[in-house]
């Protein structure tokens, strides 16, 4: 467990100095609130951590960034939380950004078109090289035989298929989607925090070059499709159980 005497957070490191990159230290009061150091940017006490980590991503949106974090342990499922809620708005913002500028940025009568979708791919394919490092989930060397409940955590394989006893791959379409090829059912992951089961099916139509979901690092949660702009669950929700899945999968024709 993270412990300084009282101190139960510290966040320091970001690159961004000017602005958002502020340093901030946390400390439990005797009384359970909360004790800040933070050069005046934010409170000085407040009265439980959800409090706090709400006004922090509100007065740093870039506090993602930070480089060095501890936290006490206890206050992890939080951080978690609000930090997917932080990454599905950077989704959110690339898909405005990209479906405004296609037609409604305008040079005398010529539309920017596909420049800042082309821009953002390029430099995510060219300039960064992202490496999701997890412990993968032990493989399962054995094919189910009678009907699987399924956890929060996807395992790479067709939730509707593995319900049924069932393991079947799920391979990358040509919308980027993985989709199952015994249902068509499909899944958009935000690799490492959700895995979206979409609410209408594929048709078959796959990458040549095969990818599988079971060959690569999982552990995303499942969720549902609640908005149709990617990163498509927005606000955050997840499945919480089996029969929630398997009511939801019931529902997509």
């Amino acid at each position: 467990m993270f412990s300084t005497d009282n101190q139960i957070a510290d966040f320091r490191g970001s690159v961004y100095k000017d602005g958002f990159g502020f340093d901030v230290s946390v400390f439990l009061n005797s009384d359970n609130t909360l004790r800040v150091q933070s050069n005046d940017l934010l409170a000085e006490t407040y009265d439980n951590f959800q409090n706090f980590i709400d006004d922090l991503a509100n007065k740093n949106p870039l506090w993602h960034t930070y480089y060095f974090v501890r936290i006490d342990k206890k206050y992890q499922q939080i951080v978690k939380t609000k930090l997917q809620e932080t990454i599905n708005k950077v989704f959110d913002n690339l898909s405005r950004s990209i479906s405004s500028t296609k037609d409604n940025w305008q040079f005398d009568n010529e539309p920017m078109n596909d420049f800042v979708k082309d821009k953002i791919q390029q430099i995510i394919s060219h300039e960064y090289h992202f490496e999701f490092l997890q412990t993968k989930k032990p493989k399962q060397t054995e094919t189910p035989r009678e009907p699987q409940e399924l956890d929060q955590m996807w395992n790479g394989y067709c939730p509707e298929s593995w319900l049924k006893g069932k393991r079947v791959k799920m391979r990358l379409n040509k919308n980027d989607f993985y989709e199952s090829e015994e249902t068509g059912l499909q899944i958009a992951v935000l690799s490492g925090v959700q895995a979206v089961i979409l609410n209408f099916r594929g048709t078959g139509d796959f990458r040549l070059t095969g990818s599988y979901a079971d060959e690569i690092e999982n552990g995303e949660l499942l969720s549902p499709q609640n908005t149709d702009r990617p990163p498509f669950n927005n606000p955050t929700e997840v499945f919480e159980n089996s029969q929630q899945i398997e009511n939801y999968i019931n529902n997509i024709n």
